[in-house]
């Protein structure tokens, strides 16, 4: 006898809480439980989906771009000033992609932010190819970090928290550190591992499993954007 049996399921694989693993956890004092960005049910939609996916493509671009200044600086390759501006016209386009939603003047802000950012990485880059001392150099990691993670949250104070931001770009400053000092040393497996924890935290997240997980920067953005203007994505 054949009997028709349906099933509601309803599935939302993207809504990971804003907490980095301890490994990733750089910065003290981020409250216990802290989540990051939570997308209006009534916006769950192909709209929102496009949209974070757009965002992590970008960040993506951002991320690696740095990764990939470290292999032709390291390299002694002749295309620097190309792969650079690369990265610079991706800290750019960071910016754009926020101007519908926080105008232009905010746009360019953010991506003069991001570009201030990279810098301090390619001036940890060269200080490491050239066998500099990084304890001191590093601290002055703090002030473009605190002063990215102020500006998103004056943007966005309910769902940009400025204390997980500074968790964040810490974090990916520090990996991308180690993923420097692995290939210059040619550190095969913290090279690898580097990366990998790069595109998680950047990009990708880990997802909630048994509260295990965390949002990437450009989901913690991009859902941010969507809970603050849900009407933009009805």
């Amino acid at each position: 006898m054949y009997k028709k049996i349906e099933h509601n399921i309803i599935e939302e694989h993207f809504d990971h809480p804003g907490i980095l693993p301890e490994k990733l956890k750089l910065q003290s004092g981020m409250p216990t439980g802290t989540v990051g960005p939570v997308i209006p049910p009534v916006v769950i939609n192909e709209a929102t989906m496009t949209f974070r996916m757009d965002c992590r493509t970008i960040w993506t671009r951002y991320s690696l771009g740095m990764i990939n200044l470290s292999v032709v600086t390291l390299g002694n390759m002749t295309n620097i000033s190309e792969v650079e501006a690369n990265l610079f016209k991706s800290a750019s386009d960071i910016g754009t992609f926020f101007v519908p939603y926080y105008g232009i003047t905010a746009g360019y802000k953010i991506g003069n932010l991001l570009t201030v950012y990279a810098r301090m990485g390619i001036d940890e880059l060269n200080a490491i190819k050239s066998g500099k001392d990084l304890m001191a150099f590093r601290s002055l990691w703090i002030s473009p970090i605190n002063e990215i993670a102020e500006y998103f949250n004056n943007l966005n104070p309910t769902y940009y928290p400025k204390e997980l931001l500074i968790d964040q770009f810490t974090a990916l400053a520090r990996l991308w550190g180690d993923n420097f000092h692995a290939r210059f040393k040619s550190d095969a497996a913290t090279n690898q591992s580097s990366l990998d924890n790069i595109i998680k935290l950047a990009v990708s997240g880990v997802p909630n499993h048994v509260n295990k997980g965390y949002s990437s920067i450009a989901d913690t953005l991009s859902k941010g954007v969507i809970a603050q203007f849900p009407l933009s994505f009805v």
